[in-house]
């Protein structure tokens, strides 16, 4: 039963009155005088930390990998894309720990989105005693390009960089090539017009004052020509507000790229652009509520922007997995459950935790594909209808 709305009211009251105070959150008194993205006041229910006050979505849940005694015990990074009608799912496979010495990148597809293949190793980093993280894929043209992090040992090293390997088939790869510096795991967004955008975390000494990293390229491919992005600067007093940022990108109806970024406030925060990513707002904190994880944004084929995240109050609390959907990409006021059963970690290792995790999300035909990791040792995607999201 949903808490009365006067509770979920004044938990929005709250969270405003916040975003009216701090200096950090608040938008350039421009073009965006009001904070880009909100959820609508009764949208969630955060009494109700069991459902919040959500229905579940109708889904179809397939696991793609499941952790074994005597296998690798670590997936995390899952990332989703269609190539040549058929769904390629990608993520980060460790033997242990979290982004430790000789993960790799495996990845699986699927014909008809419910009978996957074997997974498959991608590729390894240092003849297997590097590191690898994935970072997604992208399509040009026939050719399909595999994005992944390599690190220098630690994820914010000076020498931690985007790697790319290309396919034709899906099935061989070219040798890898260095791109950029910084740590990644998402892909490039595709923007009206062909221009590509990557968000990830800056690296070595400059996260002494900055955190996040955007970039853009002309380059079909996204093999080259990656240029910096202008952003606002965050001030030293609030940069502690940041860990990682983990962007994701959503389009309103009128081309405005609206960032979602990760952070401690227990609140998504957000920028946005209106020239296809070269230039951005200063950043703002929404009244989004987040538990401090990675979230995946979009839009499904109608124009409608998602947010699927762990949109719970507690920080590192991952045990449910929701989708808010929004028209304009300004309100959003439609949310439903993904994943919300009790979760539980079989293999302990550095920084895992229990949950519904790093989601990604594809729409294909007439559904939307959300891969995630479990207690960030096994990788499951559920497959919802369109139509149940309406």
């Amino acid at each position: 039963m949903k808490t009365p709305r006067h509770k979920t009211l004044a938990l929005s009251a709250i969270a405003l009155s916040v975003l009216a105070a701090s200096p950090l959150l608040t938008e350039s008194r421009g073009e965006d005088a009001v904070v880009p993205f909100r959820a609508a006041p009764d949208l969630f229910d955060v009494e109700s930390l069991k459902t919040l006050g959500l229905k579940t979505a109708k889904g179809k849940h397939t696991l793609l990998y499941r952790a074994t005694d005597d296998g690798y015990k670590f997936c995390h990074h899952p990332n989703l894309l269609v190539f040549r009608d058929q769904i390629y799912c990608m993520w980060s496979n460790g033997l242990v720990n979290e982004d430790d010495a000789g993960q790799r990148i495996l990845y699986s597809h699927t014909v008809d989105g419910s009978a996957w293949t074997a997974p498959t190793q991608l590729t390894d980093h240092q003849n297997g005693k590097g590191i690898c993280v994935a970072a997604g894929f992208h399509v040009a043209g026939e050719e399909l390009v595999a994005f992944y992090t390599t690190t220098g040992g630690t994820n914010f090293h000076p020498d931690t960089c985007l790697r790319a390997r290309t396919s034709r088939d899906g099935q061989n790869w070219s040798e890898p090539r260095r791109l950029t510096s910084g740590f990644y795991i998402e892909g490039p967004q595709p923007l009206p017009g062909g221009r590509l955008l990557l968000a990830g975390e800056q690296v070595g000494e400059v996260r002494e004052s900055k955190r996040r990293k955007f970039l853009f390229t002309d380059d079909r491919r996204g093999l080259s020509d990656w240029r910096e992005s202008k952003l606002k600067d965050i001030s030293a007093t609030n940069l502690k507000v940041y860990g990682y940022t983990e962007p994701s990108f959503f389009l309103r109806p009128d081309g405005t790229v609206v960032a979602t970024l990760r952070n401690y406030s227990g609140f998504l925060h957000t920028c946005t652009s209106r020239d296809n990513g070269q230039t951005w707002s200063e950043v703002s904190q929404t009244n989004y509520p987040d538990s401090t994880a990675r979230m995946s944004a979009g839009n499904l084929p109608d124009g409608t922007a998602f947010i699927i995240n762990n949109s719970l109050p507690k920080k590192f609390d991952r045990s449910l997995l929701t989708i808010g959907l929004s028209q304009d990409g300004q309100v959003f006021n439609r949310a439903l459950l993904i994943r919300g059963e009790p979760t539980k970690m079989r293999y302990a290792g550095r920084s895992k935790l229990d949950g519904w995790q790093y989601p990604h999300a594809v729409a294909w035909k007439d559904a939307l594909y959300v891969a995630y990791s479990i207690n960030k040792e096994d990788v499951a995607v559920t497959q919802i209808a369109l139509r149940d999201l309406e």
